[in-house]
């Protein structure tokens, strides 16, 4: 998952800050994902990850109603559904992560 493209792209105004990838042997979950420093709005770093991810091949996920989850997409990835969401969690702060496992949980 980590060499998703989508996880090595940002929008103007994002630095780096750092990349991780975990693996939850428990509950059979593997998380990667890049957090940068923002000073952009969420609303532009929602437009350019909507572009980015499908460029990717993500497709935004959808509700009970057929609605799109604006920060939510799905795509298969290795043998099983994963989930790729835009967040920020703080201020001047964007999160952009990955996580999937074979028990098809829905994690966004």
């Amino acid at each position: 998952m980590a060499r998703e493209a989508v996880l090595g792209t940002a929008p103007d105004g994002a630095d780096r800050a750092s990349r991780y990838q975990e693996c939850d042997d428990d509950d059979r979950f593997v998380t990667a994902g890049t957090r940068y420093r923002f000073d952009g709005s969420p609303e532009a770093a929602l437009l350019y990850y909507r572009e980015a991810a499908r460029a990717d091949g993500w497709r935004p996920r959808t509700t009970d109603g057929d609605e799109a989850a604006p920060l939510c997409f799905t795509k298969p990835v290795d043998g099983t559904t994963a989930y790729l969401s835009v967040g920020s969690p703080g201020e001047d702060v964007l999160d952009v992560e990955i996580i999937a496992d074979h028990a098809e949980s829905e994690w966004c």
